[in-house]
């Protein structure tokens, strides 16, 4: 995160605080969950905020409606730079989403500008895991990013395929792997393995000269086209909508031994918004009885009984590893500068 863009957001954090509670009284929020299904039924349709994409979206919100009578609007957002548009319009004032999937480098930052609405949800969902709510209440973890290693089957053979990270360092990839500059993977193994050990395996991975990419859909689609031959670190969800809109696709997925995964679908209701009665709802329907459809999108959990994670974690004999809520905000902004330092680039994002 650039100084420059922090220091303005912080800039505005006392004016856009002025101008929220200037604004008017916010919608009522419900405080059971009857009142809340009542009080939904008044609002506007539901703007919701999420990197998601292909059948989850059309899915999840025929679902929803045909259990609450509510309509879903659906925006794409992805990485850092959208979830930061959204949290700086809210400091002046302007609340166009009801709910919003945030990054884990900006939750702390959400919370701490006071533009979330606090949710009881274990009261009002008792069935969602405690592991999957915040301590401080704001947010909810829906979707889980599951990082892997894959490859290119027209390039590489099964026998041949790195079966953990250490073979990403392998002398024969040299220059053939492909690695998101954003060091999203490496976080939990960071906070698992310890500075030294981490120094050390990102020193070797850097002198492996792989291909440094910017964009995670970018990664994906290079290395179906052939570009390189493996990716060391990446989201499935990633793989998932390219295996989707094409089954064809020559790309093969490894479930590490060491098998990092995170929340990385925190979702929290706006304050401010139209419909924060139906952002709680869509929030709890997606933890609950819609958690299926993260089946689709590639990030349902792998400590979950019968989803597709918990299926390819077992077959693969992966120990699955987070490090829990704490991992996120600085210990994650940590963690990332960490591994970029080593990779040679001037600062963490």
């Amino acid at each position: 995160m650039s100084v420059h863009i922090w220091g303005r957001a912080a800039a505005s954090l006392c004016l856009g605080s002025a101008l929220l509670f200037a604004s008017g009284a916010h919608a009522e929020v419900g405080s059971t969950l009857e009142q809340i299904i009542q009080l939904a039924k008044k609002e506007p349709p539901l703007q919701i905020a999420t990197q998601w994409a292909g059948p989850i979206i059309s899915e999840s919100k025929k679902a929803f409606q045909e259990k609450y009578g509510l309509v879903v609007e659906h925006q794409f957002v992805s990485g850092l730079d959208d979830r930061e548009r959204i949290l700086n319009e809210a400091l002046t004032g302007r609340v166009n989403v009801d709910l919003v999937a945030v990054s884990g480098d900006l939750r702390d930052k959400f919370v701490s500008a006071g533009v979330l609405q606090k949710v009881d949800w274990s009261k009002l969902f008792p069935d969602i895991s405690p592991a999957m709510i915040s301590p401080n209440g704001y947010y909810l973890g829906t979707g889980i990013n599951q990082f892997v290693i894959a490859y290119n089957n027209k390039l590489v053979s099964a026998a041949d395929a790195p079966k953990n990270w250490s073979d990403c360092l392998d002398p024969k990839w040299k220059g053939k792997v492909g690695v998101y500059s954003r060091p999203l993977a490496f976080v939990q193994l960071y906070i698992k393995w310890g500075p030294d050990r981490s120094t050390e395996y990102h020193t070797a991975l850097k002198n492996n000269q792989p291909v440094w990419v910017s964009s995670p859909n970018n990664v994906a689609s290079l290395l179906a086209s052939g570009e390189y031959s493996i990716v060391c670190g990446i989201g499935y969800q990633h793989l998932k909508t390219i295996l989707y809109n094409d089954p064809s696709s020559p790309i093969s997925i490894v479930v590490p031994k060491e098998y990092p995964y995170q929340v990385g679908e925190a979702v929290a209701v706006m304050k401010g918004g139209k419909a924060p009665n139906s952002a709680i709802l869509f929030a709890g329907f997606m933890a609950t009885d819609g958690a299926k459809y993260y089946d689709l999108f590639g990030q349902s959990n792998p400590l979950k009984e019968g989803t597709e994670a918990q299926a390819m974690v077992s077959k693969a004999g992966a120990e699955p590893f987070w490090a829990g809520w704490e991992s996120d905000g600085k210990a994650q902004s940590v963690a990332t500068r960490a591994v970029v330092t080593v990779w040679g680039f001037p600062t963490g994002r």
